[in-house]
């Protein structure tokens, strides 16, 4: 279960953020269909272009958030993976 953790961290950091990726495409969608909560007026008749201007913009700021935040752990798995992999090369230098 806690064999290979730096791999099984790199792969949780993978799927979070493909996750994320999915949730802001679908969350932003829904809201350029909803046509968003802040609709403006014009001439009594309500436009679609503020709901898609937000749409897009979850879209992109929530696709960039995923994929920069899973740097972190990724980083972090890798950071692990390495320092196994140290530890390995100095224990057979010393055998």
């Amino acid at each position: 279960m806690f064999n290979n953790i730096g791999g099984k961290i790199k792969t949780l950091a993978k799927v979070l953020c493909w996750l994320g990726i999915i949730i802001s495409v679908l969350s932003g969608i829904g809201i350029m269909v909803g046509g968003g909560a802040g609709q403006l007026t014009v001439n009594g008749s309500a436009s679609g272009v503020p709901g898609v201007l937000v749409g897009i913009l979850v879209i992109v700021i929530g696709c960039l958030a995923s994929w920069i935040g899973s740097f972190f752990a990724y980083g972090f798995g890798q950071l692990i993976e390495n320092s196994d992999a140290i530890r390995d090369s100095l224990e057979h230098k010393s055998l």
